[in-house]
């Protein structure tokens, strides 16, 4: 269960969006049209780790190669906290990930989101901060 800051308990527009593009997250993104891309801006910048993605076309592409050594994910977001009111957030957390050699890892996870304007929620800079070894590890293992 995500836990929220006191002044975000009530805020359901911002739960719904947390649970939804996780959701969304850990489902392998179809041929076309990745409904990922419904939840980022029109000109998003999103950072894993020390790669960073600009623009929808490269983020589909970033979302299409997680998925190169993976069968499934499962992020579990644990708390979510305000930055800046209503537009800027940080969510931590794990995820879970099955490998294509059935090898299993978690990895703890924080992340950094700020909205674009407008009255529709949309990632308009999204950065993830998590220990990239044990997955490069484990792909390199696949790799023999």
């Amino acid at each position: 269960m995500t836990t929220y800051s006191k002044d975000l308990e009530n805020n359901t527009k911002l739960q719904q969006f947390i649970t939804n593009f996780y959701k969304i997250s850990d489902l392998k993104p179809p041929t076309e049209n990745d409904p990922y891309l419904n939840f980022v801006s029109e000109s998003p910048t999103i950072v894993m780790g020390s790669n960073k993605f600009e623009g929808r076309a490269n983020i589909a592409a970033m979302r299409k190669g997680m998925w190169t050594f993976v069968t499934h994910r499962h992020h579990v977001p644990q708390n979510v906290s305000t930055v800046v009111e209503d537009k800027r957030y940080l969510v931590n957390g794990y995820v879970e990930y099955t490998l294509t050699n059935g090898k299993q890892l978690s990895t703890d996870w924080a992340a950094y989101i700020e909205f674009g304007e407008g009255l529709e929620l949309k990632l308009n800079y999204y950065q993830v901060y998590l220990d990239t070894a044990p997955m490069k590890a484990a792909v390199l293992e696949l790799r023999g």
